[in-house]
């Protein structure tokens, strides 16, 4: 479900991740499904970041070109 809400709120890495995932097929749910356990596998590796390091999110909002 966090997946769900990182991939409607405004722009952002996760939303970026999501939608490179299911551009091949916008209307294909199995993708869809495969895209949000993706975005939720990528949540996880930044709250384990952050927690480790003991650090604040801090959204990083790079354009395509820099990826």
């Amino acid at each position: 479900m966090a997946a769900q809400v990182a991939v409607t709120s405004k722009e952002n890495s996760f939303r970026r991740k999501f939608k490179s995932y299911v551009i091949k097929d916008p209307t294909n749910s199995d993708l869809k499904r495969k895209a949000y356990t993706a975005v939720a596998v990528k949540m996880a590796k930044v709250v384990y970041a952050m927690i480790k390091q003991q650090t604040d999110y801090q959204g990083c909002y790079h354009n395509s070109d820099t990826q």
